[in-house]
């Protein structure tokens, strides 16, 4: 295999060992702890998990948006492409942001600035990163907005964020985060807030979007079913740590994590009778600033043994359930998540087994 074949099978984006710690009152923080995953070219990676879970925080380590209150691990590293984005001069990371990896925060209305009109919003990061002229990026906010399903897009560039309702808020973003055309889109709970209907629009939209123009996509969401609709492949976060990984259809049959497999028996089934109660996980998980050695979640698990108590697990491969298998541990080496067929890695002593 030649060398340029090698660098076109790389994943776009890959992460190695990220910690990321907080300094507060009562004491560290551990928001992330050992997180490692690859997000390929063109294909879509959803992040899942609770609350608290670290998913936020880990899409805005990927931007370094986090200030100078954030710790992250001397031995951590985030390749995009060939350069490490936590090794970037402020200047070289200001270019790679909004550019070549843009981002759809929760809520627009923070994201938007409440008294500057729609139109100056989307027209400022075609100019700074383009170069256009005030009028040729004027005229591309305007067919950005029309793109994104935002009806008599000339008047809604002379409005204000708070004249729109929260599903067009959310397209303007939409819009703000792909106008320059990155490579990687970074969606962090984009539905949050809005009615299930325009959910599905506003998740259809970035899923066509994606596509059309073949970028990579990492989707935050709490929402197993939204992952499993528009996602390649699913990362299952915990406490901080990323515990499954695998290509969603593999992941959905046969989850290898226990807490994976409660999550989805969670989930209310069409074909459940009337009024049956949902089954729910026990216990809570637990307060990353009071960490035990073990498995973070032996504690709720039924498969808990003592080694789970005393040591923590690596994330490691193991068979698909298609029979496919990796032997080598993700923190060792390249890992094939997210290609076709590609690697199912889980953090457990005692993963499930593959069911006939």
């Amino acid at each position: 295999m030649n060398r340029q074949t090698r660098l076109h099978d790389a994943a776009l984006l890959r992460v190695r060992h990220l910690g990321v710690q907080f300094q507060t009152a009562q004491g560290p923080l551990h928001a992330l702890t050992d997180v490692s995953l690859d997000v390929e070219r063109a294909r879509t990676l959803a992040i899942v998990g609770e609350s608290g879970s670290g998913k936020s925080v880990l899409a805005c380590s990927i931007l370094r948006l986090l200030g100078p209150a954030a710790q992250t691990a001397p031995e951590a590293q985030i390749f995009f492409g060939a350069q490490d984005l936590l090794r970037l001069e402020r200047s070289a990371m200001q270019a790679v942001r909004g550019r070549r990896i843009a981002m759809v925060f929760q809520d627009p209305m923070t994201a938007l600035n409440p008294v500057r009109p729609i139109g100056v919003q989307l027209a400022e990061g075609l100019q700074l990163h383009l170069r256009l002229s005030r009028q040729a990026a004027q005229e591309r906010a305007t067919g950005l907005l029309a793109q994104v399903g935002i009806g008599s897009p000339e008047r809604r560039m002379a409005q204000l964020p708070h004249q729109l309702s929260g599903g067009m808020r959310q397209r303007v973003v939409i819009a703000m985060a792909v106008a320059c055309e990155p490579e990687l889109l970074i969606a962090d709970e984009p539905t949050t807030a809005l009615d299930v209907t325009v959910q599905a629009e506003i998740l259809d939209l970035l899923r066509g979007l994606q596509r059309g123009r073949q970028m990579a996509m990492i989707l935050v969401t709490h929402d197993l079913g939204v992952a499993a609709g528009y996602a390649d492949d699913i990362a299952v976060m915990y406490a901080g740590q990323i515990v499954e990984q695998a290509p969603t259809a593999a992941l959905l049959r046969q989850p290898r994590m226990p807490y994976t497999r409660d999550l989805l028996r969670a989930i209310a089934r069409l074909d459940d009778p009337p009024h049956a109660l949902l089954h729910s996980i026990a216990g809570r998980p637990p307060v990353v600033r009071a960490l035990a050695g073990g498995c973070r979640y032996a504690p709720r698990c039924d498969r808990r043994t003592m080694q789970c108590e005393a040591a923590q697990p690596g994330l490691e491969s193991v068979a698909c359930a298609e029979g496919a298998h990796w032997s080598t541990p993700l923190s060792t080496g390249m890992s094939a998540f997210g290609r076709p067929g590609g690697a199912h890695a889980v953090r457990c002593w005692h993963p499930l087994e593959i069911a006939a």
